[in-house]
């Protein structure tokens, strides 16, 4: 029966070989969240000063696709929002556009790293709110969770 023994400090001497392996796992992740991202969209109003303070406040308000637009006390997920309130929704003139890459753009693998005995890599989304958005219901949801999980599965 053969009888192997490690060195004490064998994590320690392979984590500079697992670097690479980690950063082009990161690198794999952030392309699959980009992938998976949700649209943006941003509120506007029609510029000839008839807008109600909270609309014309709302005014260039940019969120992923899945989460409400905040518009006086209200989340609405559009102008006229059928479940809206009566007092942001009646009549309102304003629209919405879409920009499907602007949450993908903000999403950036960091340089790995050793970390003790560990090699780590950030990947992160710098879009506002892009935390609701993970978590919200609809399309785009989970994108960054399930990237991790989507690329993880691969590497099984």
């Amino acid at each position: 029966m053969a009888h192997l023994e490690l060195p004490a400090d064998i994590a320690q001497r392979l984590a500079p070989l697992m670097l690479r392996h980690t950063q082009l796992l990161a690198e794999e992740v952030a392309e699959e969240a980009r992938r998976r991202a949700p649209a943006a969209k941003t509120w506007h109003i029609q510029e000839d000063g008839q807008a109600r303070p909270t609309h014309q406040a709302a005014d260039g308000q940019t969120v992923p696709a899945p989460v409400p637009f905040k518009v006086g006390d209200a989340f609405l997920v559009g102008p006229r929002d059928p479940d809206g309130p009566v007092e942001e929704t009646a009549g309102c003139r304003c629209t919405v556009t879409e920009d499907p890459e602007a949450v993908a753009a903000t999403i950036s693998a960091g340089k790995a790293a050793i970390d003790g005995e560990r090699t780590r890599a950030e990947v992160t989304c710098d879009f506002p709110r892009a935390a609701e958005a993970e978590f919200a219901h609809g399309e785009g949801t989970h994108f960054m969770s399930g990237a991790t999980s989507q690329v993880a599965n691969r590497h099984r």
